[in-house]
């Protein structure tokens, strides 16, 4: 009997154990189907957002989706390309480049097909045979998206069957072309191209590209001066000139797609206050049927299986946008008090800090925030930005706080805005004042962070004159 009594006792326990395995591995089930679809939305761009919910609502017919009164067709969007900001043009011959024209000249900005723009400079009531024009029209069809020509004169002399020299020729007659410097073979040509336009081969700036173009690179101004003849403040201005010149001829006319933006988040300042709100003017509400969840009541078995799967699906759809509203406003009021020197003075204003930082801050998981942040921006009253802008690495200083890349950027730019540029900083001369502030900094992190600011070392920036 008492083994009996045992054995009952130890079944029950058995099957209630069972019971709570089988809740919990449910409940991980249900918690995992709603954390991935919330991890899903999270990551998601306002445009890949929209996109999901289009879909979605296609398949499930107990999703309702209402558009905002303002609708954006993001797939032309996406597709939009802008011709790229022409730069001024200026007739002055004054300043640097003093005794040389300016060689930047205004280029039509309603060109939007290079290859016609080309071709309709083509001489077409001169001596040209049938054979030089056609050969124009491939030297044409063979450029890069730079302006330089991508096939050997070889190439062309013997796919046309003439001899190397009328190659060449048909060559030479598209280098006259606009834009200056189109169908060059090299950098060098290039240039020659476009000075040869307004100054002759014995002039000192046709010299020193013909002649001294690896010495220009490398900013040895005063071994191009002993070489020359000429004095450090004649090299000067002609290497002035030289550097107004275009590299890549079709810069100015090549068109680029821009990606559209949309920011997720808006901070506006209102009465001194930085004020939060999540942009949800592009994204469309959905919610759910009304007619089908009383549907759900009335309809056969499996019909109601059916429309109960959908139900769930439709509920851990919008539980999840939720929690990607919830995520981003705190996140974004985080970065508002950490970083509201950003608002006001810019990257210069920055503070040092880290995702990990923002997640433990939040109480959340680090790869909860890395979601947060891919893909999303935000609009302010500087500017739309990244919203990973807002999270910079630093450096601590003698006082034991923490200096951001972006304000150590922002001061090493501005010591060299400042410096003589007869006798630039070198990086340890940088490395030096920056000390004198309490930044503690190895020449290597300085060169690193200037040549990321696209400034040359101190031979390549030293002028004369």
């Amino acid at each position: 009997m008492y083994i009996i009594i045992k054995l009952t006792i130890f079944y029950k326990e058995l099957m209630t154990l069972q019971l709570e395995v089988s809740i919990k591995q449910n409940l991980a089930l249900k918690m995992s189907q709603e954390m991935q679809q919330s991890l899903q939305v999270l990551q998601m761009s306002a445009v890949e957002l929209q996109a999901c919910l289009a879909e979605k609502v296609s398949e499930n017919p107990l999703l309702n989706i209402e558009y905002q009164d303002y609708q954006v067709d993001f797939k032309k969007i996406e597709k939009m390309v802008l011709l790229k900001n022409q730069p001024a043009s200026s007739n002055s011959t004054k300043g640097k480049t003093e005794g040389y024209l300016d060689a930047k000249r205004p280029l039509n900005p309603e060109i939007n097909d290079i290859e016609t723009y080309l071709v309709e400079q083509i001489p077409f009531n001169t001596c040209l045979s049938c054979t030089e024009k056609k050969m124009l029209l491939y030297y044409i069809n063979n450029l890069n998206e730079s302006g330089y020509m991508d096939i050997s004169i070889e190439d062309a002399a013997e796919s046309f069957g003439v001899e190397r020299e009328t190659a060449e020729d048909v060559l030479q007659l598209l280098q006259t072309f606009e834009p200056a410097g189109i169908g060059a073979r090299n950098l060098k040509e290039c240039l020659l191209i476009q000075i040869a336009q307004t100054h002759s081969a014995s002039s000192l700036p046709y010299r020193i590209v013909d002649q001294y173009l690896n010495d220009l690179a490398e900013g040895a101004l005063k071994k191009i001066a002993g070489a020359c003849g000429e004095s450090k403040t004649e090299i000067q201005n002609a290497v002035d000139y030289i550097r107004s010149l275009k590299p890549k001829p079709l810069q100015e006319l090549v068109h680029e797609a821009v990606e559209y933006i949309i920011p997720d988040i808006i901070v506006n300042e209102v009465e001194g206050e930085w004020i939060v709100s999540i942009n949800r003017r592009h994204i469309p509400s959905v919610s759910i049927s009304d007619y089908y969840s009383q549907m759900i009541k009335e309809c056969d078995i499996q019909t109601k299986e059916y429309l109960k799967a959908n139900l769930k699906d439709a509920s851990i759809l919008i539980q999840g946008l939720e929690q990607r509203d919830k995520t981003l406003y705190r996140l974004a009021r985080l970065l508002v008090e950490v970083q509201s020197s950003f608002f006001e003075k810019g990257k210069a204003g920055l503070k040092p800090m880290r995702l990990k930082d923002a997640a433990e801050l939040l109480e959340v998981h680090e790869s909860t925030i890395s979601r947060a942040v891919k893909n999303k921006y935000i609009q302010t009253p500087c500017g739309i930005f990244s919203i990973q802008t807002l999270f910079a690495k630093g450096l601590v200083n003698k006082e034991g706080e923490m200096e951001s890349t972006a304000q150590i950027k922002a001061k090493i730019k501005e010591i060299i805005q400042s410096e003589d540029r007869k006798k630039p900083y070198s990086d340890q001369n940088l490395v030096a004042l920056l000390q004198k502030e309490n930044i503690q900094i190895s020449r290597r992190t300085v060169a690193k962070y200037r040549e990321e600011l696209l400034i040359s070392n101190s031979a390549k920036r030293i002028r004369y004159g």
